[in-house]
């Protein structure tokens, strides 16, 4: 009876650690072209990784673990930058799912820092922006703005 009991306890404090998890990913607030828009570091883990230009040159992204990394922009040396995946104000990502297989899209909201540039080369810095991500698992990649290419793990 008391190993049924401690087991229960156990299964009790499993739900309440991953409830804690789950709800300490915090949503933040950003306003960007005067629009309202919200995000959190719990990047979904396939989007996470080394991205190139048509599958093997520049332009590059990065993502990783903690939500920095690199973005790239054509002719200009890569920024440092914060990323963020896009939810509604609950935190809960917004997916537009397709109808006919397990692709899936999400915007990336990003936070430029300097890449050390002038004049237009580094006019993004302490800006922000948002990029699509779609995770094309029909094809083995997730693409970035459509042409940043990483095979799905």
């Amino acid at each position: 009876m008391k190993t049924r009991q401690l087991l229960n306890v156990i299964g009790i404090f499993i739900v309440v650690i991953n409830s804690v998890s789950v709800t300490a990913q915090s949503v933040q607030k950003f306003t960007i072209n005067n629009k309202t828009y919200y995000g959190t570091k719990a990047i979904p883990e396939e989007i996470k990784g080394y991205y190139q230009y048509e599958k093997t040159k520049q332009p590059i992204v990065e993502i990783n673990e903690d939500g920095m990394g690199q973005f790239q922009k054509h002719g200009v040396k890569a920024y440092p930058v914060e990323y963020w995946v896009q939810t509604d104000e609950n935190g809960v990502i917004q997916k537009v799912k397709s109808e006919v297989n397990n692709n899936y899209q999400v915007v990336l909201i990003l936070l430029y820092g300097s890449n050390g540039e002038t004049g237009w080369r580094g006019e993004s810095a302490g800006t922000y922006d948002r990029i699509e991500a779609t995770v094309a698992y029909d094809q083995g990649y997730v693409i970035i703005l459509g042409e940043r290419f990483k095979k799905i793990n």
